[in-house]
């Protein structure tokens, strides 16, 4: 198999984990849903790189962290995270540190919301010709994110 073959398929798999989420849905195509960081999530996040808020700062991922990653959800403790599904890219939110209550203690608590957090975005023409359609779909059917959840 070729690379571009592999990327192929680690995008397919990544974007048929996407359709099996919980989605609620904010305005007319953001979708939002809270998840685990899993393999399918490492695999397609490993050759990008993540944002780092407050500040916006671009860093690499480096291979500690992906195996980091990777040993957590083998160990039944996988990093919580938040997926944002917009027409142009799909955002991968999470907090190395002080996981355990992401997102939820940013949403409820100011102090939460200044803790730092990454956000990886993963383009949404990477992810094959189905992928809007798939969003498209996912988003007529989702329920209205309840308002706890803040404007993506």
């Amino acid at each position: 198999m070729s690379e571009a073959e592999g990327a192929s398929a680690t995008c397919a798999t990544f974007l048929e984990m996407l359709k099996t989420l919980p989605w609620c849905k904010q305005g007319t195509d953001v979708l939002v849903a809270v998840h685990k960081i899993t393999p399918e999530i490492i695999e397609v996040i490993k050759d990008l790189g993540a944002n780092v808020y407050p500040g916006g700062i671009h860093v690499k991922l480096n291979k500690s962290f992906l195996h980091d990653l990777q040993n957590k959800f083998d160990d039944g403790q996988p990093l919580p995270a938040v997926l944002v599904w917009k027409p142009q890219n799909v955002e991968i939110w999470y907090r190395r540190q002080n996981s355990s209550e992401f997102p939820y203690d940013a949403w409820q608590n100011p102090q939460g919301a200044s803790q730092e957090r990454e956000c990886v975005l993963v383009s949404v023409d990477t992810l094959g010709d189905g992928a809007a359609a798939s969003q498209s779909e996912i988003v007529g059917k989702a329920k209205e994110c309840p308002s706890m959840i803040p404007p993506q």
